[in-house]
């Protein structure tokens, strides 16, 4: 997108007065070169998980544009909020990126009595993705698709458990709508990412795991676990054969979810802008958006200004909906 620098300024300004981010009134710049040192880019979930799957994706094209390492730093917990709260502190100088999700952003000031950091203290840099999520049971489990799930889980209320990346994360939120919209009980169990919930799903401890299609694909495709449903709209082109939620008879059902990087307050905004830079070569590099394409992920390479203004909309949107279907922690 092409925008002039008063543009941005404004129009990004304008979308995040709501969202509570911060932006720059007036251009600060960088001292020296930027980056000549290695960048850590913290990713609130554990290794294996889908946000660190989307980093790893991304991780060498930006090493490639940057001219530096770029170090992932996993700092899981309370959905999130832990690893944010830590980059969200860092100095503002572009060398600590933090990846945040919809749950981080639009969900857990809602779910959380405090979330450790606050919205005003983040710019945004890159909206990198947006993805569906799928429905998935262990190979042994008795229903086949998610028609027959629902209706095993009307018969038993709260017999079947499902696995989440944590109390207030997309997969948990996806999952209550599923449970309110369905009219049915479920059992949720939360983990530190949804790395975990997936080894848990495969081994059988939990019945289903509500997971991102990035690190549950390669299970699916080999037959451990069975994908009885998507959260979107429509089907996925990679997995053409498995029916959407609403199609499964809850009509009305989509949820999508969106990935992407902020920086701490402060930040020069040339600095801003090489991380975008890079972030956005990433995402455009062909084999990258193939892979993450693959694992039912969008690419959006969108910039700091469509990016406030997507958390604009997020942060109004969910607060009310998630005291409607009575979500809240477990």
């Amino acid at each position: 997108m092409n925008r002039t620098r008063r543009q941005f300024l404004h129009i990004a300004a304008g979308a995040t007065a709501g969202a509570g981010l911060w932006l720059p009134e007036t251009k600060v710049w960088a001292q020296g070169r930027f980056p000549d040192k290695p960048i850590s880019l913290v990713v609130p979930q554990p290794p294996g998980g889908d946000a660190d799957a989307v980093c790893r994706a991304l991780q060498t094209r930006m090493q490639e544009v940057l001219g530096q390492p770029v170090i992932i730093d996993n700092r899981a917990g309370a959905a999130g909020n832990i690893g944010v709260a830590y980059g969200s502190k860092a100095a503002p100088d572009g060398y600590t990126v933090t990846f945040v999700n919809q749950g981080i952003l639009a969900f857990n000031p809602s779910l959380y009595p405090s979330t450790g950091f606050s919205a005003a203290n983040l710019m945004p840099v890159s909206w990198l993705t947006s993805t569906d999520l799928v429905l998935c049971a262990n190979a042994a489990f008795p229903a086949r698709t998610m028609s027959e799930f629902i209706e095993l889980a009307r018969k038993s209320p709260g017999k079947y458990t499902y696995g989440t990346a944590g109390n207030g994360s997309a997969n948990h939120i996806a999952a209550k709508m599923l449970e309110a919209m369905a009219k049915i009980e479920l059992t949720h169990v939360p983990y530190k990412g949804g790395a975990p919930a997936i080894v848990d799903a495969l081994g059988g401890q939990i019945d289903t795991v509500m997971a991102f299609p990035l690190a549950a694909l390669p299970h699916i495709k080999s037959g451990k676990l069975k994908a009885l449903a998507t959260t979107g709209a429509k089907r996925s082109s990679a997995l053409p054969a498995v029916p959407t939620i609403a199609e499964s008879g809850v009509p009305g059902y989509e949820f999508g979810s969106w990935f992407g990087f902020v920086v701490p307050k402060g930040t020069p905004l040339e600095v801003v802008d090489k991380l975008n830079a890079a972030a956005t070569a990433a995402l455009k590099d062909p084999a990258t958006a193939e892979k993450l394409r693959a694992g039912l992920t969008e690419p959006i390479a969108g910039g700091p200004a469509e990016f406030a203004e997507l958390i604009a909309r997020e942060t109004k949107r969910w607060p009310p909906l998630i005291k409607q279907y009575g979500i809240r922690l477990d």
